[in-house]
């Protein structure tokens, strides 16, 4: 027997024609493999008539009203595909408050409300879901939710924003900073305004939701600090894959005990891991758990189809639980209460850029109790620093003039949790 689910979307942008694409040309086989008939009832855009990517089924009404789709009483199920931030919310309560589902691939709202929003939709019963928010094409979160329901997670580490990935391949391909934001904006893989993917603050959204489904902890941009990635070089880039690393902007959280280390930053990531080969838009996940060991996931992070992909994977299963009158359980049920630090605030390895003397650097990593290890003419590593160590050497080395570019090395910090301190953050030029 099939049933039928009346759904309604808000936004028919680059997600919503994905899905409506994806929904057209998936029909028949959610008909027979999951016995349910998905009709696209009703679509909210911003602009009536403006140009489409997709031709609506037919019988699917076209609105410039959110309300409309929100609190019509025959739709049972909301996909919000806007990308905006406070009109989402409101839609989004006005759907949970009307007793409907909703999916959302809204990374940026449910890192910030998320908690709000989920407490809400479990007092009415309904379902949130929200897969498609982080690497869109990849199923971490759902993975992390029902593979890992056994298993402790102790470490995630993610190439998490394509824009930013593509842009510091391209810089070690060759590429300086500027050409390679102007390759992946006309290529389309970064906005007009980028500020939010070269500076860290998508990846930042991305690892706060990945940090509750991977260890049930809530954290918070300050807690995060990101860094990203405009003060780079490409020469740094190039010199850091000549001595055996690739230079990305890694989202990382590691647990130590009841604490739990995390990271938004450019690092260098060792050749010899998988996660070194994401290369351009692509992204990666890599999980460290204590009965399956390293796995990494990888696949695109965004694009129409591969993110309405994610959407209507979840859109299934709430339709499924509304058909089994089973709504209303929260999509991450992990829930801890660790305490944050930092990864910058742990020792750990670096890779070192300067063009400082070599007996000068010798002097100083003498004067410091650490040792050196010379790559390229300007590229060093460190052996394990501490940040008064890191933070004295960059003092040294501008005392004559000369500037300091340190990259961590990722995967190196030490493992023990008399390790973790509560310090000021070093503050290096990068």
């Amino acid at each position: 027997m099939t049933t039928t689910i009346a759904v309604g979307m808000l936004g028919l942008g680059t997600v919503g024609s994905g899905v409506v694409m994806r929904l057209t040309q998936a029909a028949r086989k959610i008909e027979q493999t999951q016995g349910l008939r998905l009709r696209l009832a009703a679509v909210a855009v911003h602009h009536l008539n403006a140009p489409r990517a997709v031709t609506l089924p037919i019988g699917t009404r076209l609105t410039d009203s959110i309300e409309a789709v929100v609190t019509d009483p025959k739709i049972q199920l909301v996909i919000e595909v806007m990308g905006t931030l406070k009109t989402a919310e409101r839609a989004i309560v006005t759907a949970l408050q009307h007793g409907k589902s909703v999916i959302t691939a809204n990374k940026d709202l449910m890192a910030t409300a998320g908690e709000q929003l989920t407490a809400l939709a479990q007092r009415q019963h309904c379902d949130l879901f929200y897969e498609a928010s982080v690497a869109g094409g990849i199923p971490i979160l759902r993975t992390l939710t029902d593979s890992y329901a056994t298993d402790q997670v102790t470490a995630v580490a993610g190439i998490i924003n394509g824009t930013a990935n593509y842009i510091l391949s391209a810089m070690t391909a060759g590429k300086t900073y500027s050409q390679a934001l102007a390759a992946a904006q006309r290529a389309g893989y970064a906005e007009a305004d980028p500020t939010n993917d070269v500076g860290g603050l998508d990846t930042t959204y991305k690892l706060m939701i990945l940090s509750q489904f991977a260890f049930g902890q809530q954290l918070t941009i300050d807690q995060l600090a990101p860094q990203g990635i405009t003060q780079l070089t490409a020469e740094a880039c190039q010199q850091a894959a000549q001595a055996g690393w690739q230079v990305k902007l890694l989202a990382q959280a590691q647990r130590f005990g009841d604490q739990l280390a995390c990271r938004v930053a450019p690092v260098a990531v060792p050749q010899t891991t998988a996660l070194s080969q994401v290369k351009g838009v692509q992204n990666g996940v890599a999980v460290t758990s204590q009965a399956i060991g390293d796995s990494l996931y990888t696949g695109p992070g965004a694009g129409s189809t591969a993110t309405a992909n994610s959407v209507l994977n979840d859109v299934i299963v709430a339709a499924q639980q509304l058909v089994r009158q089973t709504c209303g359980r929260a999509f991450n049920q992990n829930h801890a209460d660790l305490t944050v630090t930092r990864l910058a605030d742990l020792s750990q390895r670096y890779l070192i850029f300067t063009d400082s003397s070599v007996l000068k650097l010798q002097r100083a990593a003498n004067e410091g109790d650490f040792s050196l290890q010379r790559h390229t003419a300007d590229c060093y590593e460190t052996s394990v620093l501490t940040t008064a160590q890191l933070r004295q050497l960059a003092v040294d080395l501008a005392s004559d003039g000369r500037e300091l570019t340190a990259l961590p090395i990722a995967f190196s910090t030490v493992t023990t949790t008399t390790a973790i301190k509560t310090t000021q953050p070093v503050h290096v030029a990068i």
